[in-house]
């Protein structure tokens, strides 16, 4: 069957994608055509079955009522947002038969769908508001065309009723979506159904699996038979069942002593003192969920048409209503068990609208469910719209996906979530929603980072280790020769004297740069002692003061609060090594402020938890000191920091540095069981934070 889409170019695809999988052929017509094109617009709907409308709040009522004007008759269903305080009247006004509000839930739509595709099948007028044409159009061009004042009052009278009976359907639809608990929602249809109908009892049964069922809700008056609850055998049921009910079949007996059925049935609708019923059938796709029955005890009665059709359309809401309530009951069910989980897990529909929100999907991202349900999930977690649409169509086409997306939370961190996407199919193998179960592994991957860095310097320092040791090897003569011709040739030229000098000195450079590969390396022995960091970081200090250039302020932070000596103040290590670490940070800190700036070095005390702990690889449980060195610099630009600590990288020139300090740096906190942290902005400075094991 063909479906007509008037939707927005950026909507469509998702809707679209959602009827085209219920085996409709869908044509989209978007809204930009705007109304001066609804004249073709209106040619092209008398070749479908159904229009579907979703357009700009407040131009769906103009939108509709000129596709009546020029003749339209085919059904139009509105989706209409849920601002709307009044949806069925404005349904009503604008011509349509049905609404939808956003955001739904796909068997929502599904169900008004199928209903009106049902009614335009079967050659059946799905109820139609005529009052939207306006009082005085319904005078001229319907009215006035009668010539007898008597037929023009009757008119009149059945164009009332008929918006009378549109306001109630508006009204019952209305109540049976405001709950999702399935007592509620029967109990409301149940009553007001009996008020619409103005009969005598209103039942809704349920089959159970025997075909014989139950009783669940009931509207009766005072004066009749209560049934809720009763267990009903009929050896009808199952008969009637296989005859048509599944196929949409109603029954209807105005006189139950005239009427050509079962003399076994008929003694059991006398037993609940009915005299006429109406039956339709309640259900959930192609199965069938229950009945609709209207009950006429204080004597016969002829259905009449509009009757039949207003209770199919009851029916169909119902089939909706009770569907969403039983997955929710289920869902609920099995929420313990789910939230138990420490994994996101949620469900949503085709479109995207959030259906199912964990509260591990609450730990992980920040919304409480009532926030999240609802929304656009790739909208709430702000994913990238081409990982989406690739993760969507591969679910789609393969009923799986996993992989790695980058999100956001409330707070509007950044996280890496390795994502598994289910589809999820209804009874009838059409795709109905999807599950996502997503597991945080932000640390994961900066762990990850970490042990690649890590195993890269060790292997670069087992190289480094190894040449090192020749160049010292090879060096050693070398200065030892340049030491012993300065001795022996005294009398030599003024050149000759300055080639010996460079040589000597070109060897010694050579014999500290070996030095502090194997420094880097732990190639070199350390001589552990107890060190005071306060104590060394002032000699730091102090020799900063006396060598920086004046623009640069130097505060320091070191001294400990009065009442707080008994504060960890001492680590084990070797305090030539550390004195080197700090020096080496000061220095990279001035080099970072050639125009001047502050430099801040500051002592504290730190427990690092489990949790800390594990999102740095040198990282253990326990009492750290923390030496802070921060700067008002140029900082360090993203794409270098994870590089800076390679040994022989560097950003100065080759005449100011060799890109060893600070993988000296970090080889000798390392081998004092401490870990660096750094945090840097471009044109905002650097922090560096050196934990160091503190001795209690």
């Amino acid at each position: 069957m063909k479906i007509m889409l008037v939707e927005a170019p950026t909507v469509a695809r998702s809707l679209q994608h959602l009827l085209s999988s219920h085996r409709y052929e869908v044509t989209v017509a978007s809204e930009d055509l705007g109304l001066q094109d609804l004249g073709l617009l209106s040619r092209a709907a008398a070749d479908h079955h159904l229009i579907v409308v979703n357009a700009l709040p407040g131009q769906e009522e103009a939108l509709c009522q000129q596709l009546r004007q020029d003749g339209c008759q085919t059904p139009i269903l509105l989706l209409l947002p849920s601002t709307d305080s009044h949806p069925g009247i404005t349904t009503l006004k604008a011509g349509a038969n049905d609404y939808v509000t956003k955001p739904f839930i796909d068997a929502t739509l599904m169900g008004r769908v199928e209903f009106l595709l049902h009614c335009s099948q079967n050659s059946l007028q799905p109820v139609q508001n005529l009052a939207s044409v306006g009082e005085g159009t319904v005078r001229e061009g319907i009215i006035d065309s009668c010539i007898d004042v008597g037929d023009r009052q009757q008119t009149e009278r059945q164009l009332q009723q008929q918006l009378e009976r549109e306001r109630l359907i508006a009204k019952i639809t209305d109540s049976i979506r405001q709950t999702l608990d399935l007592d509620e929602i029967l109990q409301a249809a149940a009553g007001q159904v009996r008020h619409l109908l103005q009969t005598d009892r209103v039942i809704i049964f349920r089959f159970e699996p025997d075909w014989q069922g139950v009783v669940e809700a009931e509207s009766v008056a005072p004066q009749w038979i209560a049934t809720q609850g009763l267990h009903i055998q009929d050896s009808c049921l199952s008969e009637l069942y296989t005859k048509g009910y599944t196929q949409g079949r109603v029954s209807t007996i105005e006189d139950i002593d005239t009427a050509d059925i079962d003399p076994w049935h008929r003694e059991l609708l006398r037993n609940f003192q009915v005299r006429a019923n109406l039956v339709v059938p309640i259900l959930q796709g192609e199965a069938l969920w229950g009945l609709l029955i209207a009950h006429h005890c204080s004597g016969p009665r002829q259905w009449i048409a509009e009757s039949t059709q207003l209770l199919l359309q009851v029916a169909a809401q119902l089939g909706i209503a009770i569907q969403q309530a039983e997955l929710y009951q289920k869902t609920r069910e099995q929420a313990a068990l789910i939230d138990i989980a420490t994994d996101a897990i949620f469900v949503r529909d085709l479109a995207g609208h959030i259906m199912f929100w964990s509260q591990g999907a609450e730990r992980l991202y920040g919304w409480r469910a009532d926030e999240a349900i609802g929304q656009v999930s790739h909208q709430l977690l702000k994913k990238e719209k081409a990982e989406f649409e690739l993760a969507l169509d591969t679910t789609l086409a393969q009923g799986f996906w996993q992989g790695e997306l980058a999100q956001s939370t409330k707070a509007g961190d950044e996280i890496l979530v390795a994502s598994r996407w289910t589809l999820v199919r209804d009874d009838s193998g059409r795709p109905q929603s999807l599950l996502e179960v997503n597991t945080d592994i932000t640390h994961d991957k900066q762990l990850e980072a970490q042990f690649y860095q890590a195993q890269r310097l060790e292997s670069l320092g087992q190289l480094a280790s190894g040449i090192a040791h020749d160049l010292g090897n090879m060096l050693t003569p070398i200065l030892g020769i340049a030491q012993l011709l300065r001795i022996t040739q005294k009398d030599t030229d003024e050149l000759t004297k300055k080639q010996l000098n460079l040589l000597e000195s070109s060897a010694r450079r050579g014999t500290d740069m070996v030095k502090q590969i194997l420094t880097f390396a732990q190639g070199s022995p350390e001589e552990k002692t107890i060190v005071d960091i306060v104590t060394l970081l002032q000699e730091v200090i102090d020799v900063a003061r006396q060598g920086f250039p004046s623009a640069i302020e130097i505060h320091q932070d070191i001294a400990q609060a009065p009442g707080s000596a008994l504060r960890p103040r001492e680590v084990s290590a070797d305090s030539t090594h550390l004195h080197q670490v700090f020096m080496n940070l000061c220095i990279n800190a001035r080099d970072a402020m050639p125009q001047g700036g502050v430099l801040t070095i500051a002592v504290d005390n730190c427990w690092v938890s489990e949790d800390m702990a594990s999102k740095n690889l040198e990282a253990a449980v326990g009492d750290y000191i923390v030496v802070t060195v921060t700067d008002t610099g140029s900082g360090i630009s993203p794409d270098i920091r994870d590089r800076i600590f390679d040994p022989f990288f560097t950003t100065k020139s080759s005449d100011r540095g060799t890109g060893l300090g600070l993988a000296m740096v970090s080889g000798i906190v390392k081998n004092a069981g401490g870990f660096l942290t750094v945090a840097s902005e471009v044109g905002s400075g650097t922090q560096m934070k050196v934990y160091l094991p503190a001795l209690n």
